[in-house]
């Protein structure tokens, strides 16, 4: 081979698509050649940061996923059987400022409050503490396969659910591969919990919620309704919750359509920041989430969670009554009492 052929060779190699194909995630899906994972990578960051992502652009990932792992096509044509009003919930993960493990608090909350819940989780991807992690220093044992979900929910209205239960051999390729927003992060989350769940609720560390939730709608339309959710604390600077400060991003869907709002409130504190901030070891962040579900006064920790928990229980922004009925869970012992079960039925 010649110099000139080399190079040529390498910069074929090295080069990426622009847009988005399903032919061209399709080879990345099934390369595993040693620069794969980087030429994927910065594949999906062109694609986020230039807006070159439709709701056709996502139901073609999926598609491809779907393709390629048999198992999550068996459990999206039979999903798990769970109560009725069951809510999905799951979550995006974090690039800039990162909170404690809000979402798996909130869960816990809305499961006391009597919401019935599956909670997707993983280890640690863009944060110290990835929700499978606090679990274990909390010792709540997650779904170790499909037949306990039922039966978790029926015992503490919650079920912890690693996601390659649903899609292993999908999870096997993609673990590891990204630690920022990516095309499949607008729907991935939510998409493989395949149970048969009456709503979702999807906190998103971006702000287009209303093409995340189209592309669920499109994905899952045996979810009658569900909610997207993102905050901007600032310019550049988005989470994935609803945070009570800053800027509200919704979407809330239903099969006639999508609703997409925003709501401006005050700018988050320096004192905010500091209380709910991600903490340096996973015994810090189960600590948090703790303390957010103790009977007592009100404190940002507190709030955080209770706002969230809201969204679970009653879909759309949170409301006055959904707030009572989650405020009241934590005052009364509920909310420590079913973290003190779960842990206990390890």
């Amino acid at each position: 081979m010649t110099s000139a052929t080399a190079a040529t060779f390498t910069a074929a190699a090295d080069s990426v698509p622009p847009r988005f194909s399903q032919n061209t995630l399709r080879d990345f899906l099934h390369d595993r050649s040693p620069t794969s994972d980087e030429r994927w990578r910065r594949w999906c960051t062109g694609l986020i940061h230039d807006g070159h992502l439709s709701v056709s652009d996502l139901l073609g990932w999926w598609t491809e996923v779907v393709e390629f792992d048999p198992a999550l096509r068996r459990h999206i044509a039979r999903p798990v059987a769970v109560p009725d009003g069951t809510v999905v919930v799951a979550g995006s993960g974090k690039e800039q400022f990162k909170t404690f493990n809000v979402s798996t608090a909130a869960s816990i909350l809305a499961a006391a409050a009597g919401t019935f819940v599956v909670k997707g989780i993983s280890r640690s991807v863009s944060a110290i503490s990835g929700a499978a992690d606090i679990l274990d220093v909390l010792r709540i044992r997650p779904a170790v396969d499909l037949a306990s979900i039922p039966d978790a929910l029926q015992q503490h209205n919650i079920a912890f659910v690693p996601y390659p239960l649903f899609c292993p051999h999908y999870a096997a390729r993609y673990d590891g591969v990204f630690d920022a927003i990516n095309p499949a992060s607008f729907f991935m989350p939510v998409a493989t919990l395949c149970v048969r769940a009456s709503r979702f609720l999807f906190g998103l560390a971006h702000t287009d919620v209303e093409l995340s939730a189209r592309a669920l709608r499109g994905i899952r339309p045996d979810i009658a309704a569900g909610t997207v959710v993102s905050t901007n604390l600032s310019d550049g600077e988005t989470v994935d919750e609803y945070c009570g400060v800053g800027t509200a991003h919704l979407a809330h869907a239903t099969p006639e359509l999508v609703n997409a709002t925003t709501r401006a409130s005050r700018a988050p504190t320096v004192g905010w920041r500091s209380a709910v901030a991600h903490r340096s070891t996973h015994a810090g962040n189960a600590a948090l989430a703790t303390e957010a579900l103790a009977p007592g006064g009100d404190s940002p920790i507190t709030r955080l969670v209770e706002l969230n928990a809201a969204l679970i229980v009653d879909s759309g922004a949170p409301a006055e009554d959904s707030i009572h009925r989650v405020e009241h869970a934590r005052r009364s012992g509920e909310a420590i009492r079913l973290l003190e079960a779960l842990s206990e039925s390890r």
